[in-house]
C-alpha cells in the first residue's frame, strides 16, 4: 500500500483528504500539523510515497519549505502543493482550490502511477470506516450506516445504526458524546458516501438561508464556513470574491440566528447541542450580546447592527488555526501564558486584531470604520495586545464590542463551574461595572440590566 503524508492543521480538511484518497487511491494516510512534525517524520520513515502539502501553515510557505528539505536531502519523494501561494518550481503540481478533492485524487494517483484499473480492483474491507465528522451535514444516508462494536480480540461485529435514506444528524450526538470517532458502511457503498460527503460542505452554505433550514443547522454550517474563511485569509491575508462570498452567507445566517432567538438560554442551548467550539460559541454570544446593547442604547440604529455583526464576523479569525489546534484553549488572554503554544502562535493572539483589521482593507463595501472597530476591540488603538486599563480614545462600536465580549466570558465561566446563578444578570453587571468604570462604558453596561435569558 502507498503512503502519503498530508501536512495540515484544518481537521476538516485532514478528514475528506484522507477518507478519499483511501477510498480511491488506496493509499495509506499520516497527517501531520505543521513542517516540523513533516520532516521528523520524514527523516525518520523515508518511505513516504507522496507528500500534500497545505501552501500557507501560519503563515509561513510550508510547500517551499517541505520542498527545500525534500531536495536538500535527496529525498526522491513526490510533493503536491494545495494553493497558489508557495513558491515551489512549476513542475511541482499546485491545485488551487483546497475543496478540489477530485484534482487532488487524479494529482496523487498521476504521481504513484495508479490507474483507474488499479482503483476499480482496491482490495478493501467489508465494512469501510469513515470519519464520524463527515455524517454533519449529510441529510439522507446513500447507505446503511454500522457502528463497529468489538466482541473479542479478533472478532468485531457491525450493528447497523442508520437505515439508507435516514437523516444521520438526529442520532449522531450520542456516539460523538461517547468518543467514536468512525462509523461504517458497506465498502461497495463507500464511493457514493464519500462523494456526497465530500460535495455536503459548498451545499449546505450555498442553501444555508433557506426558510426551512434550522438554527441548529445554520450554526453547524456557519461554524465550517468560518473555518473554511479563516484558512483562506492565513494563506493569502486577503480578501477574495470566495470569502466575500461565504462570509455574506454565514453572516446574514448569524443575524437570522440571533434576531429569532427568544434568548440567551435559547443560543446556548443550541450552541451546547452542536458541540460548538469555544471561540465560536464566545463569537455568537458575543453577537447577540452587542446587537441587544445597540437596540437598547440612545445612539443604537439598524446600520450599527449591521455593523457590528460584521465585526464579530471577522474579529477573532486568525485565532481559529490555534483554537483548532489546540482545542483545550479558551481565554484568550490566559492563552499567552500556555506552554503548549510557540512563540509565533503567541504573537499571532497578541496581534490578530491588527492581521484582521489589515486583511480587511480591500474588502469590497467595507461597512464604514469597521477596521477601525476590529483593531481596537481589546481596548488598544493599534491592534497589538490587550489593554489593561480602557480608555475613551476608541469607537463607540468598539466598546460596544468589549462589554459584550466580558459579557459572555463571564457567562462561560459560570457555566464552566456549574454556578445555577448564571441566569442571574445582577452579579454580572455589578462586576463589569466595578471593571470598566468610565462613564461611556457604564451607559453600556446598563443596557445589560433588560437582556432576555
Amino acid at each position: 500500500m502507498s503512503q502519503a503524508l498530508i501536512i495540515s492543521d484544518n481537521e476538516v480538511l485532514n478528514d475528506l483528504y484522507s477518507v478519499n484518497l483511501e477510498v480511491y487511491t488506496g493509499t495509506n494516510v499520516t497527517v501531520k500539523r505543521n513542517c516540523d512534525e513533516a520532516i521528523e517524520l520524514l527523516d525518520l520513515h523515508p518511505n513516504i510515497d507522496v507528500v500534500i502539502s497545505l501552501c500557507m501553515l501560519e503563515d509561513i510557505d510550508s510547500g517551499a519549505i517541505i520542498y527545500q528539505h525534500l531536495i536538500e536531502n535527496d529525498m526522491d519523494i513526490p510533493l503536491i502543493v494545495i494553493g497558489k501561494k508557495s513558491d515551489v518550481p512549476p513542475e511541482v503540481p499546485q491545485i488551487s482550490g483546497c475543496y478540489d478533492f477530485k484534482k487532488l485524487v487524479r494529482s496523487v494517483a498521476k504521481v504513484l502511477e495508479i490507474t483507474a484499473k488499479d482503483m476499480a480492483v482496491l482490495t478493501v474491507p467489508e465494512y469501510y470506516p469513515i470519519p464520524i465528522k463527515l455524517f454533519y451535514n449529510i441529510q439522507a444516508v446513500p447507505c446503511d450506516v454500522f457502528f463497529k462494536i468489538k466482541k473479542s480480540m479478533t472478532e468485531n461485529e457491525y450493528l447497523k445504526i442508520f437505515f439508507r435514506g435516514d437523516l444521520p444528524s438526529l442520532g449522531i450526538k450520542k456516539y460523538i458524546d461517547e468518543g467514536v470517532h468512525f462509523l461504517y458502511v458497506d465498502s461497495l457503498k463507500r464511493l457514493e458516501m464519500i462523494n456526497l460527503a465530500s460535495e455536503c460542505i459548498t451545499s449546505e452554505l450555498r442553501n444555508i438561508n433557506d426558510p426551512s433550514v434550522s438554527a441548529e443547522k445554520k450554526l453547524e454550517v456557519v461554524e465550517q464556513g468560518i473555518e473554511i474563511i479563516a484558512n483562506k485569509l492565513f494563506e493569502s491575508k486577503e480578501v477574495n470574491d470566495e470569502i466575500v462570498k461565504i462570509s455574506d452567507i454565514c453572516r446574514e445566517a448569524i443575524k437570522d440566528v440571533v434576531e429569532s432567538s427568544p434568548g440567551l438560554e435559547s443560543i446556548l442551548n443550541l450552541l451546547t447541542a452542536n458541540r460548538a467550539s469555544y471561540l465560536y460559541s464566545h463569537s455568537i454570544i458575543a453577537t447577540y450580546v452587542a446587537t441587544h446593547i445597540i437596540k437598547t442604547i440612545s445612539w443604537g440604529g439598524d446600520s450599527h447592527v449591521d455593523k457590528i455583526n460584521f465585526v464579530f464576523f471577522f474579529h477573532d479569525m486568525f485565532l481559529t488555526p490555534i483554537y483548532t489546534k489546540y482545542p483545550e484553549l479558551k481565554y484568550e488572554e490566559e492563552a499567552l501564558f500556555n506552554s503548549k503554544l510557540s512563540e509565533d502562535e503567541k504573537e499571532v493572539i497578541l496581534s490578530h486584531a491588527r492581521l484582521a483589521a489589515d486583511a480587511l482593507i480591500k474588502y469590497p463595501r467595507l461597512p464604514l470604520g469597521a477596521d477601525q472597530i476590529i483593531l481596537q476591540h481589546h481596548g488598544m488603538t493599534n491592534g497589538q495586545g490587550f489593554a489593561m486599563n480602557f480608555k475613551d480614545d476608541i469607537s463607540p462600536l468598539a466598546k460596544v464590542m468589549i462589554i459584550s465580549e466580558a459579557f459572555t466570558e463571564e457567562l462561560l465561566r459560570n457555566l464552566e463551574e456549574g454556578n445555577e446563578s448564571v441566569l442571574s444578570k445582577d452579579d454580572i453587571v455589578a462586576q463589569l461595572k466595578s471593571r470598566y468604570s468610565k462613564s461611556t462604558y457604564i451607559k453600556i453596561v446598563e443596557t445589560l440590566s433588560e437582556i432576555k435569558f
